[in-house]
């Protein structure tokens, strides 16, 4: 399956089209057909076009209504035009250019957007609009205020100039008043929630710069390869997809936290929300037959060694057992003596011991006999620890290919569609239905 999804097969069977995020990180000489054109120059003419845009706002020469420099970029977007590159920001924070403000709004409550553009000068600040289809209400209600936020300051004919857009239908972006040339192409084969390394990921290519952006492609593409030429026996995201599927539909495990020893990954959890519960919250299979086994679980976490503090609790003794990832990096930039990282890593191995091993009766201070059923820790609780050397944008895209090709398999296993999610599209109907009626 993986390898029909790599040569662009139509792996998305309810939608009827390919799923092709891997072509998204693939080198320039590599050739992807679709119905018999290579699409991989298309690709590499985007990411041109991205590092052109991202270049000029980084070196000033990006032109603007007054002739100044672009020194704010808000990003517009919901669900995977928001999740990934604001996860990846917060991640990627140490490799950030300190003069560029880049902003997310992804909720539709009016508070976000006034929260965001209030300190900002609209003559130095670029919206960029991320939608897919160019019809997410969410996304264009908030377009619409933000140009009207851009007009205090700027004239109708120069407003393009601070508006850029990131769309698979262009016609309509450009119809909308933006500038052709700030218009960037998202492939209708690119699922939203894997649509990091495409367009979706200006916003973090102003940021980090394309060099890094590069990187993480890079790190991305490490993951396609190992895939690619690994046995299944030992092929890291197969196991682990194989291992989710052991867990929720053998053993009944309802969820699976996750915690990253690290500050700057505190929006990772959140992000794998979406690639995961969006990709096998699924109670249908690709045939269409009702499912008669559990399928995916709800995912959740927070940093350690926060979560230590508020749910390590229920993993260590709760009447659930509950699997836990934990993710560390041996080195940080912030800490040259690795004072904090060394506590911070024993504190992640001491918990893999705890889950695992648990302390019973016999190891308890005898001292309190009374309390012994309190302290006693079960163990045998399942958890993963992932260890790379640094938060680096090669490892980062290292990670989320990980969880990607994760997904993918446990979904195959399953017998589910990892690529669709006809229920959200349910919620965007009747929202809209129900607005008109409330107007």
């Amino acid at each position: 399956f993986i390898q029909q999804m790599a040569a662009g097969e139509k792996v998305n069977e309810t939608e009827n089209r390919p799923a092709l995020h891997t072509a998204l990180r693939a080198t320039g000489e590599t050739t992807i057909n679709i119905a018999g054109t290579n699409i991989v120059p298309i690709v590499q003419k985007n990411l041109e076009q991205m590092t052109a845009l991202a270049n000029k706002i980084r070196t000033g020469k990006q032109p603007t209504s007054n002739n100044s420099s672009i020194r704010s970029v808000v990003s517009l977007g919901v669900g995977g035009s928001y999740l990934g590159p604001a996860m990846a920001i917060e991640a990627l924070a140490d490799y950030a250019d300190p003069n560029i403000d880049l902003r997310f709004v992804s909720n539709l409550d009016r508070a976000e957007l006034t929260d965001t553009l209030k300190d900002l000068d609209p003559l130095q600040t670029l919206i960029v609009i991320i939608s897919k289809s160019f019809t997410t209400s969410e996304t264009l209600i908030a377009a619409e205020s933000a140009k009207a936020w851009l007009t205090n300051k700027i004239s109708e004919t120069d407003l393009g100039l601070h508006l850029a857009a990131v769309t698979s239908v262009p016609e309509r972006a450009i119809s909308a008043g933006i500038d052709p040339e700030l218009v960037f192409y998202l492939p209708e084969w690119v699922g939203g929630r894997f649509s990091l390394p495409s367009a979706v990921g200006l916003p973090l290519m102003i940021s980090i710069g394309p060099d890094a952006f590069i990187q993480l492609l890079t790190g991305m593409r490490k993951i396609d390869e190992h895939i690619a030429n690994t046995s299944e026996e030992i092929c890291g995201p197969i196991i682990l997809g194989l291992i989710d599927v052991w867990l929720r539909s053998f053993l009944g495990s309802n969820s699976l936290a996750v915690v990253p020893y690290s500050s700057r990954m505190d929006l990772f959890p959140k992000f794998l929300q979406q690639l995961m519960m969006e990709s096998l919250g699924k109670r249908i299979d690709v045939n269409g037959n009702q499912l008669k086994i559990p399928t995916g679980g709800v995912l959740w976490g927070s940093t350690g060694t926060n979560a230590q503090h508020t749910f390590f609790q229920f993993l260590h003794q709760g009447t659930e057992i509950t699997p836990c990832d934990m993710i560390g990096f041996a080195r940080t930039k912030h800490d040259p003596e690795n004072t904090h990282q060394d506590a911070l890593i024993a504190n992640l191995l001491a918990q893999s011991s705890a889950l695992a091993f648990g302390r019973i009766e016999s190891e308890i201070d005898k001292t309190h006999s009374e309390l012994k059923a309190h302290k006693e820790t079960p163990g045998n609780r399942p958890s993963n620890v992932i260890l790379a050397p640094e938060l680096s944008p090669e490892i980062l895209g290292q990670l989320v290919a990980l969880y990607e090709y994760r997904t993918i398999t446990a979904g195959k296993i399953w017998g589910i569609n990892p690529f669709d999610q006809w229920g959200v599209e349910l919620g965007k109907e009747l929202a809209s239905q129900i607005n008109t009626e409330i107007t």
